[in-house]
């Protein structure tokens, strides 16, 4: 385990407003504080998780997505097939750009690049 390497502290002062924003954007990464500041000082920038609520949002159009893809495999005809494919490869695209514009956007961590 990397942890039992890890014998020595450091110890540093902030004012409250430091040690409030080192937590939250720790918390938004889903880091320890340790782990957060650690990461930031070997020159790894953390990156925001989703949040649970999106995580849910995603999972229920998973949901939608498979509903449609059901009435698409039970539709009576061709027309009805099509438009329950068409619905749920709509939203699987919107899923899909989703999940990309997440992965691909800057983290909102709060963290100043430079010599801080």
């Amino acid at each position: 385990m990397a942890n039992r390497k890890r014998n020595f502290g450091i110890n540093i002062r902030v004012t409250p407003e430091e040690k409030e924003k080192i937590e939250r954007n720790a918390r938004k990464c889903r880091l320890s504080v340790s782990e957060y500041l650690r990461q930031i000082a070997m020159k790894k920038q953390p990156k925001e998780l989703p949040s649970e609520e999106m995580i849910q949002s995603l999972m229920r159009l998973r949901n939608v997505i498979s509903h449609f893809e059901q009435r698409a495999r039970s539709a009576s005809d061709e027309e009805q097939r099509r438009f329950f494919m068409s619905c749920a490869e709509y939203i699987r695209m919107i899923m899909t750009d989703t999940l990309q514009l997440m992965s691909h956007s800057k983290p909102k961590a709060e963290v100043k690049n430079g010599n801080d």
